[in-house]
């Protein structure tokens, strides 16, 4: 089962990376979280506060799950070993496809920030509050959020009160390209979406990348049929 809000702390790429490796070597469970807490500690004062980072790195990264298949789970670890220059591919495939909220927020400045690269924080809020009720809860969810665009550096705050995105990571092997198009299958709660949609995902705004029958009819966790003039990547 998925949190219905669940991202209530901030996330650093070095914490994201770390947890990861942790989880490629089939570090798991209590002892995943030994680790990332030990990884932590340096860095708090607060035991609240370092207790919530945790479980959100452990919900991103544990591969016994139930919110996503442990096979898409597993081949993420798989695709970290081969392809760890592009971890925050993964990083985020996870974060959408787990945390709806995330995802939401996320598909929201892609949408917004579509075609100028960029976008007013208070155009965001409305949105978001909007979709998820004007709390106070909410707002800090989103600004945690937002917060970590900014570690991963996929967001530039150029004055206050205005982001712009970053250069895009162009994504050019097959495997993780597929494993992407499975991320967001994942994140809209469906067992199939259209391949028009996939490649006009907003969420996907950190990437250079195209989804075609090509990069994905090798893809063994994926099944491509074809539907009137599109083409329906199904998981299977």
């Amino acid at each position: 089962m998925k949190p219905a809000i669940g991202f209530n702390r901030h996330l650093e790429m070095a914490w994201l990376t770390q947890t990861a490796t942790f989880a490629a070597s089939e570090i798991k469970g209590a002892e995943l979280k030994t680790r990332i807490s030990s990884l932590l500690e340096p860095a708090f004062t607060s035991q609240v506060a370092m207790d919530k980072t945790r479980n959100l790195l452990f919900g991103i990264w544990n591969t016994q799950t139930k919110s996503v298949p442990e096979r898409f789970q597993t081949k993420a670890c798989q695709l970290l070993l081969s392809h760890s220059e592009q971890s925050l591919i993964l990083h985020w495939g996870l974060m959408i496809a787990k945390y709806p909220f995330f995802y939401f927020v996320v598909g929201q400045i892609g949408r917004i920030a579509r075609h100028d690269g960029v976008f007013v924080y208070s155009q965001l809020e409305q949105r978001v509050t909007e979709a998820h009720g004007d709390t106070s809860t909410i707002k800090r969810s989103m600004q945690f959020v937002v917060r970590t665009l900014m570690n991963l550096e996929v967001l530039s705050n150029p004055k206050t009160g205005m982001y712009q995105l970053r250069k895009p990571l162009i994504v050019h092997a097959d495997e993780l390209i597929a494993w992407l198009a499975e991320a967001v299958i994942h994140a809209n709660d469906e067992k199939s979406r259209s391949l028009d949609k996939i490649n006009n995902e907003p969420a996907f705004f950190p990437f250079e990348v195209v989804f075609n029958e090509g990069n994905l009819i090798n893809a063994t966790m994926l099944d491509l049929h074809h539907q009137a003039s599109d083409t329906v990547v199904f998981v299977s």
